[in-house]
């Protein structure tokens, strides 16, 4: 086997296109950015850049490389489903699209990413109970937070108390609540710690979350019965479905999970240096843009633009939030503690299907070895390549 010296890490690796300690690229690339960076090859994808827009790979970094075209298209399916609902006005079909399409997606992908086994069952069932319970009274506080306001209890002028309550009590009470079952299962559960395994939890949290929240709202709409009478047009009910469905919680669960990647991410310890306070692996940065972003629609319910603009807001929003997600993903899982490994032995990647190296990255594609799950690296290395003689 021939071998190179990294340019980045000056560590002794197999000949190949990346470092199969670092991950970093065997020659300079244009467009690659700092050396740090890598955006020629996403960690989780190598085959795709870090700024392409690819909804799978970002939500579902763990997926099987012959899975993400499977769960693209029941993504689109999902989207179909709440426009073909939405369209003739079938409002209780709709909302049901909305409780069931993007939560069946997510536990799909739990068990198709051996997230169950991995993570444990109990992890992600107190993670699914204490979102739905904060998802619902949520949705019970900020009823009665618009009666107060309405009531005008604290002698406010009502345009300021409005102001307060729509600008900065919800947005921040959201973000608080959604990331709670999160730091709840951290402090829970402190042991062995890998990024994608955060991300899971929190991005599967943020779901059952919003969509606790959504379902306890909108449910008091079936006592309608299923034809909408209320004067909406199926305009609305399109545009409604979709940020309901859609935009509200694959925004959520980008926030959620890039912070859930940050606080179960663990530097590498061989590069001699720790990550600032605001490196994109931290936490702060996060949640700071979850806070900007939820305090940003706040002031949006507060002014209430016209349709089409808060379409359009929350729309653009939610491809941020995901860009967002992707990097944080990207960044933690090159710069995230390796497993041991043996480099002397061989393994199957499962991106490129090249036997190679064990290493913490696939010297042909660059795939991190963290962006697969635990049982799936113990069964390749429990099944090495053999070479065949004759």
């Amino acid at each position: 086997m021939t071998t190179m010296t990294c340019r980045i890490c000056a560590v002794i690796v197999p000949t190949g296109e990346f470092c199969g300690n670092c991950g970093a690229t065997a020659t300079p690339r244009r467009g690659d950015g700092p050396p740090w960076l890598r955006l020629s090859a996403y960690a989780a994808a190598p085959g795709e850049h870090v700024l392409r827009p690819a909804a799978i790979s970002t939500l579902f970094p763990a997926l099987p490389r012959h899975s993400r075209m499977a769960f693209g298209v029941a993504l689109i399916g999902v989207m179909a489903l709440l426009v073909g609902t939405a369209l003739p006005m079938w409002v209780a079909a709709l909302i049901g699209v909305v409780g069931a399409g993007l939560p069946a997606l997510f536990l799909a992908y739990l068990k198709e990413s051996d997230a169950v086994r991995d993570t444990s069952t109990s992890t992600l069932l107190v993670t699914a109970l204490l979102s739905i319970i904060g998802g619902v009274a949520w949705s019970i506080a900020t009823d009665a937070a618009a009666a107060r306001v309405d009531d005008d209890a604290l002698g406010l002028p009502a345009s300021t108390l409005d102001l307060l309550v729509t600008c900065l009590a919800i947005p921040a009470g959201f973000l608080f609540l959604l990331l709670a079952p999160l730091l709840v299962v951290r402090v829970w559960r402190p042991g062995a710690r890998e990024p994608l395994s955060g991300m899971t939890i929190g991005a599967f949290g943020a779901v059952c979350f919003v969509t606790a929240g959504s379902m306890t709202s909108l449910v008091p709409e079936l006592l309608g019965g299923p034809i909408d009478t209320d004067g909406q047009s199926a305009a609305d009910l399109v545009t409604g479905g979709l940020i309901q469905g859609v935009a509200v919680p694959l925004t959520a669960a980008a926030v959620a999970g890039a912070v859930g990647a940050t606080l179960w991410f663990v530097p590498r310890r061989d590069t001699g240096h720790t990550p600032r306070w605001y490196a994109l692996t931290s936490p702060p940065p996060s949640v700071a843009f979850g806070l900007v972003a939820y305090l940003g629609l706040g002031v949006l319910d507060f002014l209430s633009p016209a349709s089409a603009v808060e379409t359009v807001v929350y729309a653009l929003l939610t491809v941020v939030a995901l860009y967002v997600l992707r990097i944080v993903v990207h960044c933690t899982l090159l710069h995230s503690e390796p497993e041991d490994t043996e480099p002397d032995a061989v393994v199957l990647c499962p991106e490129c299907e090249h036997v190679v190296a064990d290493l913490p990255f696939c010297p042909c594609c660059g795939l991190a070895g963290q962006a697969t799950s635990t049982s799936s690296r113990a069964w390749r290395r429990s099944h090495r390549p053999v070479p065949v003689t004759s």
